[in-house]
């Protein structure tokens, strides 16, 4: 599985604390200052998750959110803010982040959080890895019969809504127009499995 975290915390001593907390859990911490110095690193191969303060004096963590996303929509950004107000955690999620956390925030639950987000990554790439080899060895056009191709391009077509749904059913249903339960039936016979596709 994935280790690298992407650290972005203006907080010099409060950096070095968590870079420290990730290394006690066999995690690579990668600590950078601000968005500025991070930025070079934020790739859509990028190998990891980012974490990354909310409140910073250059660009905040909603810039970094919307970069990150730019780059890669299934690259997970966990957001750190001290300041825990009912709006700021909606803007959080609503923007897109993988997960909202409120310093100090418990060490345990940091490390759960990036270990979750960790997994999810590692099964994005796998998923994109898999997807590029069969576009790459099966195009479409070659693929047996017109009901085996028709097949293929459903499940590429479901497999894309499940990913922007974060692997919520009944939001990637609602998206492609069909009842859930049938969603469900297409899933079972071409083999998607819904938590691969959670943040």
């Amino acid at each position: 599985m994935y280790k690298r975290v992407l650290i972005i915390e203006d907080d010099a001593v409060l950096r070095t604390s968590i870079e420290q907390t990730l290394e006690l859990q066999n995690l690579e911490p990668i600590p950078t200052n601000g968005f500025t110095q991070a930025r070079r690193l934020i790739r859509s191969n990028f190998r990891g998750v980012i974490l990354s303060d909310i409140q910073m004096p250059d660009h905040d963590g909603f810039d970094v959110l919307r970069f990150a996303q730019s780059c890669d929509p299934e690259l997970p950004v966990v957001l750190l803010t001290g300041h825990s107000d009912v709006p700021t955690a909606m803007r959080a999620v609503r923007d897109g982040a993988y997960e909202y956390l409120e310093k100090p925030c418990d060490p345990q639950r940091m490390v759960d959080v990036l270990h979750r987000a960790l997994a999810y990554r590692h099964l994005a790439l796998e998923n994109r890895a898999m997807r590029e080899e069969l576009d790459d060895t099966q195009p479409l056009d070659d693929i047996g019969t017109l009901a085996e191709r028709l097949e293929v391009y459903e499940k590429q077509i479901i497999e894309q809504e499940l990913s922007d749904a974060g692997g919520k059913v009944a939001t990637a249903a609602d998206r492609l127009g069909i009842p859930r339960n049938t969603l469900y039936d297409r899933m079972k016979k071409l083999r998607l499995v819904a938590k691969a596709f959670r943040r």
